[in-house]
């Protein structure tokens, strides 16, 4: 799991540097295992830890899956939540809980650590990529099924604009639930029965609000609103069956 413990490196680096882009830290493990994103062109999915196996299906750059479990280079995956589709898939192709870096300006991509190292692409302004590593003031990025090193701190660049952490914003939808809601699917909520339930939370950034969904995969999901400018909790929509 070295490549969970990025995100334990990426709160240094936001806390020491001036950012030039903003981050979008990984929120952990789901009812499904940890989130996971494919950094190769593609990849095969494989019924067993097997290359010669046939394949079950092939996924593409920037495709999402769960991850179960991990052993002997492979990792057990879940991708489909209608289907049941899983299998195997080699770990050096994917970022297991991965952060992700989105850029406030035109931002050169280098070879290297360096500014006067070869420049191998520029990414536009609002562009989002998984980070692989980090090094300093520098980010490691995944580019489409390469490579390339940007500079996290720049005081040339303007700094990142505020946004609430993901997992600020689920612990507020948590606290909500259990604060102002009794019951849910006939359950009363506690801490307990809110882990028994996969979260997902998802940032729009023209209402700059963001949407927490528990889904119990058995009696239905509900959501909740927050607000990223006020941190209000302003709506909570059930939606059983």
């Amino acid at each position: 799991m070295k490549k969970v413990a990025i995100c334990l490196v990426l709160v240094l680096v936001m806390i020491c540097a001036t950012a030039a882009a903003e981050i979008t830290l990984p929120i952990g493990p789901g009812q499904y295992g940890y989130d996971a994103v494919v950094i190769s062109k593609n990849i095969s999915v494989r019924p067993t830890q097997n290359a010669n196996a046939k394949a079950v299906t092939r996924l593409n750059y920037g495709d999402h899956l769960a991850v179960m479990s991990l052993g002997n280079g492979w990792c057990e995956v879940y991708l489909s939540e209608t289907e049941g589709l899983s299998g195997y898939v080699l770990e050096d192709y994917i970022l297991i809980d991965p952060a992700y870096v989105t850029t406030e300006d035109s931002t050169p991509v280098y070879a290297w650590q360096a500014r006067n190292a070869k420049r191998v692409g520029l990414l536009a302004r609002g562009e989002t990529y998984p980070i692989i590593r980090s090094d300093g003031d520098w980010l490691l990025i995944s580019l489409r099924g390469a490579a390339g090193w940007i500079l996290w701190s720049d005081n040339s660049t303007s700094a990142a604009s505020a946004r609430m952490k993901p997992s600020s914003v689920r612990k507020k939808a948590e606290n909500y639930l259990l604060s102002s809601v009794t019951t849910v699917t006939g359950d009363p909520i506690t801490s307990e029965l809110l882990k028994e339930f996969y979260v997902s939370v998802r940032f729009d950034e023209r209402t700059r609000e963001w949407t927490v969904t528990f889904d119990s995969r058995l009696n239905g999901t509900f959501q909740i609103i927050v607000d990223d400018t006020t941190g209000e909790v302003r709506e909570y929509e059930p939606s059983y069956g």
